[in-house]
């Protein structure tokens, strides 16, 4: 079967909308470290004091950090993150939850020695609004 000069033009095109155009807008947002750990921990929002079983971090290569605290319920926090001076510490500054600007403070995220392993997780928080200080301490296990 031969191809002439129009159906080759059709073939290229249908083979450009095939495998080009679904990349565009599909360009994923590269993670630095994507970790999570099971272990002991409390979270403190006020008076009222609850127990942590496992973090979720995810670190972006711009910067950005999103963790997830899992309790009784799921708590989302967003903020930016800084390598620290100790190659097993993360500097956090916390932000927000799911609205940005609702939360102000920072903390650490300690990790393993092979620094691919949540360890541990230090912050405290106070949400802008109500002015309630938040303290999150976590040990994996």
């Amino acid at each position: 079967m031969k191809i002439h000069g129009e159906h080759r033009l059709i073939l290229v095109f249908i083979l450009l909308v095939l495998f080009v155009f679904p990349a565009i807008g599909v360009t994923p947002q590269r993670k630095f470290l994507v970790a999570n750990a099971s272990g002991e921990g409390t979270i403190k929002f006020g008076q009222e004091e609850f127990k942590l079983h496992s973090v979720v971090v995810k670190l972006f290569a711009d910067g950005k950090a999103e963790i997830n605290l899992v309790t009784d319920i799921t708590v989302f926090i967003t903020g930016k993150w800084t390598k620290s001076a100790d190659p097993k510490t993360i500097d956090l500054e916390i932000t927000g939850t799911v609205t940005e600007g609702r939360l102000d403070g920072g903390g650490k995220l300690l990790l393993t020695n092979d620094r691919k392993s949540i360890a541990g997780l230090n912050l405290e928080v106070v949400n802008k609004f109500t002015k309630n200080k938040i303290t999150i301490d976590f040990t994996a296990k």
